[in-house]
């Protein structure tokens, strides 16, 4: 059996492959909250007022981000049954192209020497990655595409959100994506539109590809066959918000290792068990993932605060 998804056609694979898909999910969880820590690094150094002044502040955008995640999935569903919403694809390549371009402000900060290089380098980094989704639209792109969102809004709420005000925000936030998931199968239905609409909000990590064809199918048990792993951008990004909120905090604290790292731990402990484990398919990312980044943070916090 086989699946498709952006020009490739993912062969089934047997059980030695899959982990291949797995262990490439658990290297991109790592990379993509590194590099939003590392973007962090820079805002704070260059402007510190402009992180969170306390460990609630922002608490006040926990409601509003719910409620318009709430608003956008059923939104989305309803208009995309009604409509092709063709308009939708340049839509979400639109918003990756200023996180891109919001990302590379402060990469160009670091890499440029001169302000024309500073200049050059915002104004190309998005051109190049939107041009490179009209025109080269494979799995691989989208994923390079949804490395810079994730790493972006991990790194802008991150910064903006205190760490308890973070924590309430994720905790949230899993119990929507389980409900969403396992009750009202929305998330699901949004999945299948992400494909249908060839909609970039979703990483696939196949097991092998060879023809160029053009979809893929995505079943009761996830991506059928099993040949390839989808993993949605805000499994990502969400756990790393807190995995940046706990490293900015370890920042003024004079803690930044053991505030960085065990949230980090605690994420990619969830993300084992979300892959590996006995989890059943498709299966909610952030009650997982959004677990382990709380407990770590929390651990830390215990730790060099309260205890010391």
């Amino acid at each position: 059996m086989s699946v498709q998804y952006r020009g490739y056609e993912f062969q089934m694979a047997d059980e030695r492959e899959l982990p291949v898909a797995q262990l490439t999910s658990l290297v991109l969880f790592v990379l993509s909250s590194v590099f939003a820590v590392y973007l962090a690094s820079i805002a704070f150094q260059i402007s510190p007022s402009e992180s969170a002044s306390s460990t609630t502040s922002g608490i006040g955008y926990v409601i509003y981000y719910l409620v318009a995640a709430l608003v956008f999935s059923f939104l989305l569903i309803f208009l995309s049954r009604r409509f092709k919403l063709n308009f939708l694809k340049w839509l979400f390549v639109a918003v990756i192209g200023l996180v891109v371009f919001m990302v590379w402000n402060y990469l160009g900060l670091v890499i440029a020497d001169t302000l024309q290089e500073y200049y050059a380098i915002i104004i190309a980094a998005p051109i190049i990655m939107v041009l490179a989704m009209i025109f080269v639209n494979r799995w691989y792109v989208v994923n390079v595409a949804g490395f810079f969102l994730t790493s972006g809004i991990a790194f802008l709420l991150g910064l903006l959100l205190g760490i308890w005000a973070a924590a309430i925000f994720l905790a949230l936030f899993a119990v929507y994506d389980y409900i969403s998931v396992y009750k009202t199968k929305h998330m699901v239905g949004l999945a299948k539109i992400a494909v249908d609409r060839d909609l970039p909000m979703l990483f696939v990590f196949p097991t092998d590809f060879s023809k160029k064809i053009e979809k893929i199918e995505i079943g009761e048990d996830g991506i059928e066959g099993h040949a390839a792993m989808a993993l949605g951008f805000g499994d990502v990004a969400f756990p790393g918000i807190m995995v940046v909120a706990s490293a900015v905090y370890g920042m003024k604290t004079g803690h930044f290792f053991p505030f960085f790292i065990l949230p980090l731990v605690g994420g990619v402990i969830g993300m084992v068990y979300l892959v590996l484990g006995n989890v059943k398919k498709p299966a909610p990312g952030l009650p997982f993932l959004n677990t382990g980044v709380i407990l770590g943070t929390i651990i830390s916090y215990l730790v060099y605060v309260v205890i010391r």
